[in-house]
């Protein structure tokens, strides 16, 4: 399980939800707490227009110079004196209620109701629009007017603000709803693509396509799911990549293990064949020495075929242990007297106390490495066979025996170097070489944390190796 806070997709959401709703919610009443200056901005922008009912605007002053015409009933039941005053009230529009009450006592005494409501269709409608508006939609005046015989109590109901409520009312409702909706439905739309794309990016992985990652999503379900292909993708790529590279090197171990079979093969073939022609009568025993080491030395390679495979292996740990300067020499020496038993020409360019049993290497100081007896350089011993085993059978199998063979030592920087340089023979052009020996020997030597150049020029051959010294 990838380590990484996740956010479900219900939790998200819930919060979208809550967090969307509340907003919308203070939207809407910010919208219509802004109903009534709205009201009166676009009445006086329109009102030249007719498009919104409103009261005539000498409405009261008629009222007053009409009232002074008329009798303030006595009672609810004073009919001569409401059926008197039934002129008044038609200065009221259909928008319009006036009641009158008493000044003194409270009580009612006449009045109309909006001539609106007198219309069924229209007041069903209308009372729905007035409840919707939390009856927001009028506008109550309540004052003294003086009458013929006395002042009474006037209030006054004006409903053509409703004409603007109740539209106003719906659209600022209808806007939140609609944003509250369309928040959700982009959250839920953004999600889908995110599937989609996911869904595509399986379908191109089905096919084979390795190479293209999958998209970096939100750290949710959908997210986690995408991160988690990912790995397998980059894991299956991975897997198939090792797989060629173990192929390829199942097929450079066959090779590997020819060559380096072949060379101490040839070796011993070699010293049996000088030891059978009976040449060198006094060197017998010690041609007799180098074929049983050379016979160890297969004996060694056969049972350790398992152990070769680990030369392409990353993990690979050779078994580094300080080891004098001497036996590397003596591998060198040994190599070189097979080259010169082949009719080779050896130039050997050693120190003199590098080839003692008693030599090391010392640095004194980090740019001159003095080869004395105090300390050695860190190598695999087995891995020195193969690396000199595999770089002298190059030489026999591709050098030109009339042009003579250097091979140099030197230390310095800390560094022991060994350089080895020959001339190819022509012929030897026409060879298709696959590179095993040398691809062995750079691997080798980048195990025990050495290095290896390889340089061709104007037909000359040259191999350097590279490796640390032991610093005490």
């Amino acid at each position: 399980m990838i380590k990484q806070k996740l956010i479900k997709i219900r939790t998200q959401l819930f919060l979208l939800i809550f967090i969307t709703g509340l907003l919308c919610f203070l939207l809407y009443n910010s919208m219509w707490r802004q109903r009534w200056p709205l009201y009166g901005l676009l009445k006086d922008s329109i009102s030249q227009f007719h498009i919104l009912p409103s009261p005539a605007d000498d409405f009261w002053v008629q009222f007053r110079r009409e009232a002074l015409k008329y009798n303030i009933p006595e009672s609810e039941d004073d009919i001569e004196n409401i059926k008197a005053m039934e002129p008044l009230f038609e200065i009221a529009d259909e928008y319009t209620g006036i009641n009158i009450y008493g000044l003194e006592d409270g009580l009612y005494r006449t009045g109309i109701i909006p001539s609106f409501y007198t219309d069924t269709h229209a007041a069903s409608v209308f009372s729905k629009l007035y409840y919707w508006t939390d009856w927001q939609g009028e506008s109550l005046y309540d004052i003294p007017i003086e009458f013929k015989n006395g002042y009474a109590q006037v209030m006054v109901q004006f409903l053509h603000p409703t004409f603007f409520m109740a539209p106003y009312f719906f659209f600022c409702f209808g806007f939140c709803v609609i944003l509250f909706i369309s928040i959700l439905l982009f959250f839920v739309n953004k999600k889908m693509n995110s599937i989609i794309l996911l869904k595509q990016n399986i379908f191109q992985l089905a096919g084979g396509d390795l190479s293209a990652p999958m998209p970096r999503l939100w750290q949710d379900e959908i997210g986690i799911l995408a991160h988690e292909l990912d790995n397998m993708r980059v894991a299956l790529k991975e897997t198939i990549a090792h797989e060629q590279e173990s192929r390829k090197a199942n097929q450079d171990l066959i090779s590997a293990l020819s060559h380096d079979l072949r060379t101490p093969l040839t070796i011993l073939n070699g010293y049996l064949e000088i030891v059978k022609l009976n040449q060198s009568p006094e060197m017998q025993t010690e041609y007799l020495n180098r074929c049983l080491n050379k016979t160890e030395e297969i004996r060694e390679m056969t049972n350790r075929i398992f152990e070769y495979a680990l030369v392409y292996e990353e993990a690979e740990t050779p078994d580094l242990q300080p080891l004098p300067v001497y036996s590397l020499c003596r591998h060198l020496i040994e190599n070189t007297d097979f080259l010169q038993l082949m009719g080779f020409s050896v130039t050997l360019n050693l120190p003199d106390n590098m080839t003692a049993p008693q030599a090391h290497l010392n640095s004194d100081s980090l740019n001159n490495t003095v080869i004395t007896d105090s300390t050695s350089f860190l190598g695999d011993e087995t891995l020195l066979k193969r690396i000199f085993n595999n770089l002298f059978s190059n030489v026999i199998k591709y050098g030109e025996k009339k042009e003579p063979v250097i091979i140099a030592g030197s230390a310095e920087n800390n560094q022991l170097f060994i350089t080895l340089s020959n001339v190819v023979r022509q012929e030897s052009d026409r060879i298709q070489s696959t590179q095993i020996g040398l691809k062995s020997v750079r691997k080798m030597l980048e195990l025990m944390n050495g290095k290896l150049d390889v340089e061709t020029n104007n037909g000359k051959f040259i191999v350097r190796l590279q490796l640390p010294v032991c610093r005490q």
